[in-house]
């Protein structure tokens, strides 16, 4: 089970060019670690495990990210946006990084 710590999420993210300018307040930066883990999650279960792992309104949190441009919406899941998706590929092949989660 993945556990959410703000320092971890912190590294890793600003591993990720993309999202350096992105002003992210601490629940944000949690949700955006979860999926750079995940990639891709079902609405229910991402609102499930994301309030199980502490995320006092994840719904809140997930809109405010799509706002930004971290996260879209597709049919019946939440994906990372695809620039963020596409980096964290290639970061993964590029340098063979295992993100810590």
């Amino acid at each position: 089970m993945l556990t959410l710590r703000l320092r971890d999420a912190e590294k890793v993210l600003s591993s990720i060019k993309s999202l350096r300018e992105v002003k992210l307040a601490d629940e944000e930066k949690l949700v955006t670690y979860y999926f750079i883990k995940y990639i891709s999650v079902g609405e229910i279960l991402a609102e499930k495990e994301l309030k199980a792992l502490g995320i006092s309104n994840p719904l809140k949190v997930i809109k405010n990210l799509i706002l930004k441009g971290v996260l879209e919406r597709g049919e019946g899941c939440y994906n990372l946006a695809k620039n963020i998706r596409e980096e964290v590929f290639s970061l993964k092949r590029k340098h063979r990084l295992q993100l810590r989660f």
